[in-house]
C-alpha cells in the first residue's frame, strides 16, 4: 500500500463505531492467515457489527483503492481469507445473529458470521433440517460456506450450500 492509502486508512476509524477497526500488532497477526499456514499481514482489521458498517468500509476502501479481503472464521485451507495485498482484513465474526427461523416457509434469515453447527442446532430445535455439513462446521461460518459453496458428506444426497440460499437481505 502507498503512504497515502495508509494515512487514509487511519481516517476510517472516525467513520466507524469504537472497536470496529484495529491496527494493533496482535490483531494484524491474528487475521493474517488460515489453517494451511498461508499468511500475509493486513494493514488493518475491520470487525463490523452491522451491514451499515460493512458498507462504510467498502465505500471507503473503493474510494481510496485499498484492498479488502473478506474473512469468516479463518478455518479454510485454500488461502481465501489471507490478505495477500495487505489492506483491510474484513472479518464478519461479529455479525453472528440468527434473525429468524420460520418453520412455516422453511426460511432462516442469518448474518454471515453465524456458526454453521449453531444454525443446524437452531433449525433442529424447530423440527427442521439444514443439510450442508462441512467437516469443520463446528468452527466455520455460514458466510464462508456460501462463499465456498461448502457441502460435506451429505451433499451427495441433499446438495451443497448454494441449493439452500435464497438471497441476501
Amino acid at each position: 500500500m502507498t503512504a497515502a492509502q495508509l494515512k487514509a486508512l487511519h481516517r476510517l476509524k472516525k467513520l466507524l463505531a469504537p472497536g470496529e477497526i484495529r491496527f494493533d500488532e496482535k490483531s494484524l497477526a491474528a487475521y493474517s492467515g488460515d489453517k494451511w499456514f498461508a499468511a500475509h499481514r493486513p494493514d488493518a482489521v475491520a470487525l463490523p457489527r452491522r451491514s451499515k458498517s460493512v458498507a462504510t468500509i467498502l465505500r471507503f476502501a473503493s474510494r481510496h483503492r485499498i484492498p479488502v479481503t473478506p474473512r469468516g472464521a479463518g478455518h479454510g485451507y485454500v488461502g481465501g481469507c489471507v490478505p495477500l495485498r495487505g489492506g483491510i482484513a474484513l472479518s464478519l465474526e461479529r455479525m453472528n445473529r440468527i434473525r429468524e427461523i420460520n418453520a412455516r416457509d422453511f426460511v432462516a434469515v442469518v448474518e454471515p458470521g453465524v456458526n454453521t453447527a449453531k444454525l443446524q442446532h437452531a433449525v433442529e430445535q424447530k423440527g427442521l433440517f439444514y443439510p450442508p455439513d462441512p467437516a469443520s462446521r463446528a468452527d466455520n461460518f455460514i458466510g464462508g460456506n456460501i462463499a465456498t459453496n461448502a457441502g460435506g458428506p451429505r451433499c451427495l444426497k441433499y446438495g451443497v450450500t448454494r441449493d439452500y440460499v435464497l438471497g441476501r437481505v
